[in-house]
């Protein structure tokens, strides 16, 4: 038995008196809330069902805030199930809130942590149900102990996973449709449209709030391409040199952080986290790699620069993982902007390494092409339109592509330049693709989803009525 929250859609008149208590029981102020009242098709379009979402933390089976935290941060009461946050030790990557599905952990500027809902784990040790459950008007939301077979939650809006949320929402038993024959009107919502109100508090995450991470993220590439030259190349830049980018890259990922002063604790979830990975990862690449560089060439120096180049590997594929629940599509390392990818690609033109640069030059070509190629009448071109993939294709490949049959590997400092520059443009292209899983993105979609349907039912009858005749 696992003590779980339950939910009738059927009774749920959307008062939002869920929200308002569990603000008044965690001391949140008026604006804030642990639980968040959705709706799916607020403007009542015709035709498609209207109903309401009341949902907070399900203090999962295997939660992966918990799970994907670099800090250790998490813990699971043993007396009630509670999936809770030491704020104490939380230095506010936000990792967590990209890794739940659900989006509970919610960031607090003003104390630079995470909060979360707490289950109100004191009440339940006080046998008394959670505030928000406690004080519903109508019954729709309660709490109970349940088997796992019970806890099912199959309801748009919802995202399905294995994560064994603490959870049951009722079957939804009102009427499904109202008979018109067009979801328009003066509720209009197309798919790409404008997106209703209650959608629009949804966590959001791309270039302009992740600015600083594009900056470490690009110069941690640019930094395993130099040791590379370093190592293997021509080029050897001065250890100093290397140093001052390492650190100026260190600086960008600490302006990301809540509480920058705990950020050693970065580390301490090797085991599952790709935040911890990519920390040790960088910071060996960055200690090596000026030893290595500030040591006279020989073995020694060799030496060092390759296991430099092995920890700027582990940084790199990290890197990658970091973003896979936010990524769309799922499969960031192999997005023509991927931190691999570029590190690899800047490697073989520092270092002057044709096998290494050609090969892996390409295949970036053909997926930047490949995502710049519209999918449907719908699509548009990606964050920074056709200025930006004429950019990135002439200064990133067609310049070092021509200084390469010009003058050979390794490449002039201008072409490397212009490498650098269109690199970094589709690095930020890899920021714009990133959105975070909630139920009020799975709302958005759902709803589209249902609009298309309905959209091509007219078309579906038509058809089989033409081949009945």
């Amino acid at each position: 038995m696992r003590g779980a929250f339950v939910f009738d859609p059927n009774r749920c008149t959307g008062c939002q008196a869920c929200e308002l208590a569990c603000s008044i029981e965690n001391q949140l102020g008026p604006d804030r809330s642990w639980r968040s009242v959705l709706t799916f098709n607020q403007r009542a379009l015709p035709g498609v069902p209207l109903f309401h979402l009341s949902l907070a933390c399900n203090h999962c089976e295997e939660p992966a805030c918990m799970h994907s935290c670099p800090a250790l941060a998490y813990e699971r009461d043993a007396a009630t199930g509670a999936v809770l946050i030491r704020t104490e030790l939380c230095f506010g990557c936000k990792y967590c809130s990209w890794a739940c599905p659900y989006g509970a952990p919610r960031f607090e500027p003003e104390n630079g942590v995470m909060g979360k809902c707490t289950f109100c784990s004191h009440r339940l040790a006080d046998g008394l149900a959670p505030a928000c459950a406690s004080l519903c008007p109508t019954g729709a939301l309660d709490y109970a102990q349940l088997p796992a077979e019970l806890l099912t939650a199959d309801i748009e809006g919802f995202p399905q996973t294995d994560l064994g949320p603490s959870i049951r929402i009722l079957p939804r038993t009102g009427r499904a449709e109202q008979g018109a024959e067009s979801p328009t009107g003066s509720g209009e919502f197309e798919s790409g449209g404008e997106i209703p109100d209650d959608l629009r508090n949804e966590p959001s995450i791309g270039l302009s709030s992740e600015w600083s991470l594009a900056g470490f993220t690009f110069l941690l590439t640019v930094l395993f391409a130099l040791l590379s030259a370093g190592v293997v190349g021509t080029l050897r830049i001065p250890a100093l040199v290397f140093a001052a980018i390492a650190g100026v890259a260190a600086l960008l990922s600490l302006a990301h952080l809540g509480r920058p002063a705990r950020a050693w604790r970065a580390i301490l979830n090797l085991r599952r986290s790709p935040v911890s990975r990519e920390v040790l990862g960088f910071g060996a690449l960055g200690a090596l790699g000026t030893l290595s560089l500030a040591w006279p060439p020989g073995e020694f120096a060799t030496g060092i620069g390759w296991l430099g180049l092995a920890a700027g590997l582990l940084a790199l594929v990290s890197a990658d993982s970091v973003y896979r629940p936010v990524f769309q599509g799922g499969r960031p390392a192999l997005h023509s902007g991927g931190a691999l990818l570029t590190g690899l690609y800047l490697a073989g033109l520092l270092a002057g390494i044709a096998w290494l640069a050609a090969p892996v030059g390409a295949f970036k070509l053909y997926r930047y092409v490949a995502r710049r190629i519209p999918k449907t009448s719908r699509s548009s071109p990606a964050a920074f339109g056709w200025p930006g993939a004429a950019a990135r294709l002439g200064l990133g490949f067609l310049v070092p592509g021509l200084a390469w049959a010009w003058t050979g590997i390794p490449l002039p400092a201008w072409a490397l330049g212009a490498a650098l520059i269109g690199e970094a443009e589709d690095r930020a292209e890899f920021y714009s693709g990133l959105e975070i899983v909630s139920p009020a993105r799975q709302l958005r979609l759902d709803l589209e989803a249902r609009l298309v349907d309905y959209e091509a039912g007219p078309a579906i009858r038509s058809m089989a009525s033409a081949s009945s005749s």
